[in-house]
């Protein structure tokens, strides 16, 4: 892909050209976040992430680089295409933004005339209104680059994360769309601009939509026809992105579950996947809390974004999960942000969990065990956040195994804590509430009256009057209630004082002797 039509493609809004020294022909093979520490690479669009070194330019020139990207000017003549990225686009989010657009236009076959690109342009150019061309996973495969055309937000959101952001709208919109061969009018979310919309279909098969946007100027008259004609001719794109696509994914899937599982030969798959036997790795996997993910898209985005700062990784969706093996370790500052971004760009409710770091590509099916059991620790009452490392939920998974070990047992609901349970039940005491809290601060007796909001001397009078129904000074008493409160899952508070307990009007009152 040359220069000239990434540039038209991503459009002045992500990157502008500064210099262009040998025009805009000069081909494109890959993006790279620059590493001092990595040889530069020929055809590059090198994304240079702070000021550049007084003599990177000289030495991109020498290497072949496509063109070098920058937030920064850079002094004299560059003697290299030169571009200024938009500060509001992320270094990670442009690199996705290069990547797919490579990958897309790459689909066309040599000689074609026209890509999904310079379809949405077409389109957009005839219509009057700035275009989407999108897959059934509402990811944004092309979009129109015309000035003047009017966006709103969602659409810039949708250009710049490469997906339709999520909106509660959403369903029943693309729902609309898919059931109607015709093109459609659609005016949600209230505070976007209206949208024409079509499915584009093969053999009568849904396999993506177009959308139009209705600015300051309404769109032609002829709007529906013009999206009919263009839902026929971007048909066989879709239909071949998706193919090609689908069977790189699946192959990738098949490869990457064979070595999560332990099966086939190691040597085999570490090729098959670009990874290195004896390197160490890090598994990650990416669910939801409440249903299943979108593991495709999931996938795609730890994948480009580990590629983007060039971190070896391989990604993909093994039963119905996100999973990704990584070669660098799991306590990496960067692996971190990366999953973390990735887990927000899901929404609430995905969690990720990240196994311990294996010694080589053969511990990778202990490490993937690893991070679904932080994946489960997650989704249940001891987990704590979006994500989580094995060797930090050390406490939180013990926890959950003894739950599982122990769950149904009378141990869990017994003495010592049926004891005191009885006694709040029949004397509208707060014991267990108490105990809670007395626990949580390390037997700190004024820190814990402060968070039950009570006076030192009224604690301290109810611990006495706990010791008389168990033994609080034996240290096993003790475990076995921080235990078993752990583990309790109905309320500590009763519901239903009785207003007639002695025990019950004394602490009321806040008498201490």
């Amino acid at each position: 892909m040359s220069l000239g039509m990434l540039l038209e493609t991503l459009g002045p809004e992500v990157v502008r050209p500064v210099a262009l020294p040998a025009g805009a022909d000069v081909p494109v093979s890959v993006p790279v976040i620059y590493d001092p520490s990595e040889p530069l690479i020929e055809g590059a669009m090198l994304l240079v992430t702070g000021h550049p070194e007084p003599d990177l330019v000289a030495r991109a020139v020498k290497a072949g680089v496509a063109a070098v990207v920058t937030r920064h000017p850079v002094a004299g003549e560059p003697g290299i295409a030169l571009l200024l990225a938009a500060p509001t686009v992320s270094w990670g989010r442009l690199y996705m933004l290069i990547d797919t657009t490579l990958a897309v236009v790459g689909h066309a076959p040599p000689g074609e005339p026209g890509d999904l690109f310079a379809l949405a342009n077409q389109i957009a150019a005839r219509i009057g209104g700035a275009v989407t061309i999108e897959d059934l996973s509402m990811r944004v495969l092309a979009y129109s680059t015309i000035e003047d055309q009017r966006i709103d937000d969602l659409r810039r959101d949708g250009i710049l994360g490469l997906r339709v952001p999520a909106h509660p709208t959403n369903a029943e919109e693309y729902a609309a769309v898919l059931r109607t061969d015709s093109a459609i009018w659609s005016y949600v979310p209230a505070e976007c601009l209206p949208r024409l919309a079509i499915a584009v279909r093969a053999r009568g098969d849904a396999i993506g939509t177009i959308w139009a946007v209705e600015g300051d100027r309404p769109l032609a008259p002829d709007a529906a026809e013009i999206l009919a004609e263009a839902a026929v001719a971007a048909a066989p794109h879709l239909a071949r992105y998706n193919l090609a696509a689908d069977q790189v994914r699946r192959r990738s899937a098949e490869q990457l579950g064979a070595l999560l599982r332990g099966q086939g030969p190691l040597e085999d798959l570490a090729v098959a996947l670009g990874l290195e036997l004896d390197q160490p790795v890090t598994v990650i996997v990416i669910s939801r809390h409440d249903g299943p993910v979108d593991a495709i898209h999931a996938g795609g985005l730890l994948r480009t974004a580990f590629s983007a700062y060039r971190i070896r990784a391989v990604a993909g969706v093994v039963e119905g999960r996100a999973y990704a093996v990584v070669a660098t370790g799991s306590g990496a500052p960067l692996l971190h942000r990366i999953v973390e971004d990735v887990v927000s760009r899901l929404g609430p409710d995905a969690r990720a969990g990240i196994g311990r770091t294996a010694r080589s590509l053969a511990g990778a099916p202990e490490s993937a065990r690893q991070a679904e059991a932080v994946l489960s620790v997650l989704d249940g009452p001891f987990g704590r956040g979006a994500a989580g490392r094995y060797e930090e939920l050390a406490p939180a998974l013990l926890l959950a195994e003894l739950g599982t070990a122990l769950r149904g047992s009378p141990a869990l609901t017994g003495e010592p804590l049926s004891l005191v349970a009885e006694h709040d039940a029949t004397h509208g005491t707060e014991y267990l509430l108490s105990l809670r809290a007395w626990f949580a601060s390390y037997f700190d007796v004024p820190r814990a009256a402060e968070m039950l909001s009570l006076h030192p001397n009224t604690l301290r009078y109810r611990l006495r009057r706990i010791s008389e129904l168990i033994d609080l000074d034996d240290p096993d008493t003790r475990l076995a209630l921080v235990i078993q409160l752990r583990m309790r899952r109905s309320p500590d508070r009763n519901p239903t004082p009785r207003p007639d307990s002695a025990h019950g009007d004394a602490e009321r009152h806040g008498i201490a002797d």
